[in-house]
């Protein structure tokens, strides 16, 4: 089994480093890579890397090249992308796709455990639509507040911290973006202050031990190491 026929796409690098936490303090054994496609949906070179990297429109080239029937040797396919303002606008997005890479009787929504999809003579794909495949709308930064510890004071001291300023002229966060706002407060008040995602993890300030953070080490395993 090679690493390099399975392959997991992501949006940037937070969602890079918060999945290889997640792999590397649940042991997950390491059978497929994290990559950020660049601009034009490929595996970044030295060359490349000049590009812009990530954001859900490289995703979406990436996987698109990967499905194709012959075109690489790529044996799985996964996806990890936010819902961002509409869950279902993204799902139709993927569905395109996949309908067009020649996938059939596709799921009009995805599956609330994570979607893996399989069929004969094309890769096995897989998509994790931040946060859980549920809510409405949402992102990394919204799955990561499942991470938070039960009951933790600094946590709600974060939250309505955010939502005393909400209403404030200087205050340029739209209001959408809340649980960003939140979860980046909540890192700023910890032992080490402001820490990335997943030195976060690493530190135990966001845990795993979480059924939201569970289920998706449970799509990532049935996608790639099972």
């Amino acid at each position: 089994m090679s690493k390099n026929n399975r392959i997991l796409f992501v949006e940037g690098i937070d969602d890079q480093h918060t999945i290889w936490a997640i792999c590397q303090h649940l042991e997950i054994d390491e059978t497929f890579k994290i990559e950020i496609p660049d601009g034009e949906g490929k595996i970044p070179t030295k060359d490349s890397r000049k590009n812009e990297l990530g954001g859900i429109d490289n995703v979406l080239k990436a996987a698109q090249l990967n499905l194709i029937a012959g075109s690489s040797a790529v044996e799985r396919v996964g996806i990890v992308i936010d819902a961002d303002e509409d869950i279902n606008t993204r799902w139709q997005s993927v569905a395109s796709i996949l309908s067009k890479a020649g996938y059939i009787n596709l799921p009009t929504s995805p599956d609330s455990d994570g979607t893996i999809i399989e069929q004969k003579y094309l890769p096995t794909f897989g998509v994790w639509i931040m946060p859980d495949n549920q809510i409405e709308r949402g992102y990394l930064e919204t799955f990561l507040t499942f991470l938070v510890p039960e009951n933790n004071k600094s946590w709600e001291h974060a939250k309505n911290s955010v939502s005393a300023l909400e209403d404030k002229p200087f205050v340029k966060q739209n209001s959408d973006r809340t649980t960003k706002a939140e979860i980046h407060t909540f890192l700023a008040w910890q032992e080490e202050p402001g820490k990335p995602f997943g030195q976060a993890i690493t530190a135990k300030y966001l845990q795993t031990g979480n059924p939201n953070c569970e289920k998706f080490v449970e799509w990532l395993k049935r996608l790639f190491v099972e």
